[in-house]
């Protein structure tokens, strides 16, 4: 999936790596805890339409929740670790598991009654239709005969 050349989407894609790398990476005992996890997410816009695609490796379907209110789309959930076998201990740990709720800004007022979401090895992608103003109403002036 091509990634935006835009720099500033690039700035904010690299601030937030790095500030993931110093919260996280320096504290492995965090993983274990119950930590924020903020899962990947693309945002491919068309003039009437855009499909959001979360990274979600891990979650099982059933406990994703997709909410679209106006603007804004919002996808949560939990992922919980495996059980690991009596006696194993982690050497590394990188993979985030816990609570995790993304919630992303759209550029115009989402249909809420044509949403679709679907989940397929590990990515959701959620279908929005930018909501059609209705159409103008004319009103009939009353005259003096009316």
């Amino acid at each position: 999936m091509p990634r935006s050349s835009d720099p500033i989407d690039q700035f904010q894609r690299e601030a937030e790596r790095l500030f993931h790398d110093l919260v996280y990476q320096r504290h492995p005992a965090s993983h274990f805890a119950e930590q924020p996890w903020l899962p990947s997410a693309d945002l491919v816009v068309t003039e009437d339409s855009a499909r959001v695609i979360f990274e979600l490796a891990g979650v099982p379907r059933e406990s994703i929740h997709v909410r679209v209110s106006g603007r804004v789309l919002e996808v949560s959930g939990r992922r919980t670790p495996p059980q690991e076998p009596a006696g194993a201990h982690y050497h590394r740990a990188e993979i985030y598991f816990g609570e995790y709720r993304r919630v992303v800004e759209l550029p115009w007022e989402a249909d809420e009654n044509s949403v679709t979401a679907k989940y397929t090895d590990g990515f959701l992608e959620v279908r929005l239709n930018l909501k059609r103003p209705q159409g103008a109403t004319r009103v009939p002036i009353q005259g003096e005969d009316a």
